[in-house]
């Protein structure tokens, strides 16, 4: 939406800068949904052109969004609209319990879902008798239709028979647990750690290998202090902040 001469002339009598009210005037078309997440930001010319300022001034406002995360820059493409960042525990909390409280409509595409034979590392981890097998589930979590981590969980299968018969693609987890099998998820430790993207995370999270993650490495327990579930999730890093510490659960 182009400014008009008017607008132009109050911009320049303001005590605010002009870069910062250009910034302004770029916030203001995001939250009207003028632009979207992903959407391409005008490029330094354009701005210099559309509100009559100089390369130097539409260099700062660019820099200045892409430094608070409004924006992020590709080279060679430009500087695009970011998806808002989400500051969570998520690496802790049901990730659909957790995206319902901020507003965004969580749902998975389910990858893999299955009763197996666990590893070594996942066995010890869930504290399982010998023989004990375990459900497999991998998911692309989304978050407004946006995928925004990679998750791959591991349940004792007898805590839980018949799990693998629930549509996890848009009902939680969690909630299933609490109302089918009367396991109340009741606290969790999670180790969060950067990692880079692998080609398969970063072909599930629209990103680029070797890419930022963040990854978090959970355990979940029970009201009766017993381990349910090891998931493993990683995040993209420039959509999640996490919070450390142990995090008690409903």
């Amino acid at each position: 939406m182009e400014l008009s001469y008017l607008i132009q002339t109050g911009m320049r009598r303001s005590f605010h800068p002009l870069y910062y009210q250009i910034e302004q005037e770029i916030l203001r078309e995001i939250q009207d949904y003028q632009m979207e997440p992903g959407d391409r930001l005008p490029s330094e010319a354009e701005i210099a052109q559309r509100f009559h300022v100089s390369r130097i001034t539409s260099r700062r406002v660019l820099a200045d969004l892409v430094s608070k995360g409004i924006a992020y820059s590709q080279q060679g493409r430009g500087t695009f609209v970011a998806f808002p960042r989400i500051q969570t525990m998520s690496g802790f909390l049901s990730f659909s319990d957790d995206m319902t409280a901020r507003g965004l409509v969580p749902s998975s595409m389910v990858l893999r879902f299955e009763e197996i034979s666990p590893d070594p590392a996942v066995h010890s981890r869930l504290q399982l008798q010998e023989g004990e097998r375990v459900f497999c589930l991998k998911r692309v979590r989304l978050a407004n239709s946006s995928p925004v981590a990679l998750e791959i969980a591991y349940l004792p299968a007898q805590i839980c028979p018949g799990l693998d018969g629930e549509d996890l693609a848009h009902q939680s987890l969690f909630r299933i647990l609490r109302e089918k099998f009367s396991i109340y998820p009741t606290w969790s430790e999670a180790e969060i750690e950067a990692t880079l993207a692998t080609p398969e995370e970063a072909e599930y999270l629209n990103s680029q290998p070797g890419a930022p993650l963040l990854c978090a490495t959970r355990l979940t327990y029970s009201q009766t202090n017993a381990v349910i579930e090891t998931v493993r999730s990683v995040y993209s890093g420039d959509r999640f902040t996490f919070y450390t510490g142990r995090q008690y659960i409903g």
